[in-house]
């Protein structure tokens, strides 16, 4: 990707795990001055670490989902850090019909886990520290032939139309009128299509949450 931003004449920051400590703090500071040429923000989920503040973004795209789902929260963290100002929209890349969704599935519930022991209090107890290794069990369960009805999508393109419908965020910046609103809501993106979905912010899973059904 980093090539590929190159070739269209972007300037990129990168951060990996061969970046040392002030490259990481300097790339940091140059992305997020307001007055800087560097508008996009190459990241490895793991080599990012805690702590890094990216408010100067406006996007977050996921594009190789994490094994451990609070990677991937953490990922979308950065953008929303104290000191954002702006609206800040989360893309996820997922390819249908493959190993990746079911690590989503799986994702999911472990996410869904974690909400239930909090919810009973049970977050007090002394537990083994997790480990983010996939296990053997898990993997050959992930290469079972388990496909739902909705796993078998149909196969088609998401037209220039649609995915500039599913990119337009005019109505979170602009206050609008009344009759604008009622027109913005009328042409609103449907909340399912082929190739996409659109996922509603809930307390209990975020972009995971609908995976469950």
């Amino acid at each position: 990707m980093d090539y590929y931003f190159s070739e269209k004449g972007f300037n990129v920051c990168r951060i990996d795990g061969s970046v040392k400590l002030e490259e990481r703090r300097r790339q940091i500071q140059e992305f997020n001055d307001v007055n800087s040429d560097y508008r996009i923000f190459i990241l490895s989920t793991r080599a990012g670490g805690l702590g890094i503040n990216l408010t100067a973004a406006d996007t977050c795209i996921l594009y190789d989902s994490d094994w451990n789902p609070q990677m991937d929260l953490q990922a979308m963290d950065r953008c929303h850090r104290i000191g954002q100002t702006k609206p800040v929209h989360v893309y996820r890349l997922a390819t249908a019909q493959s190993v990746e969704c079911r690590i989503l599935k799986r994702a999911y519930s472990k996410l869904k886990l974690e909400h239930v022991v909090i919810g009973k209090g049970q977050f007090h107890q002394e537990r083994k520290q997790s480990n983010d290794l996939v296990e053997e069990e898990d993997l050959l369960a992930l290469l079972r032939d388990e496909e739902t009805a909705e796993d078998k999508m149909i196969q088609t393109d998401i037209s220039d139309e649609d995915l500039e419908r599913i990119l337009d965020r005019s109505d979170l910046i602009a206050d609008t009128s009344d009759k604008e609103k009622a027109q913005a809501s009328a042409d609103a993106v449907p909340l399912k299509g082929p190739g996409w979905e659109v996922v509603l912010p809930t307390g209990t899973g975020g972009m995971l949450s609908t995976l469950n059904s």
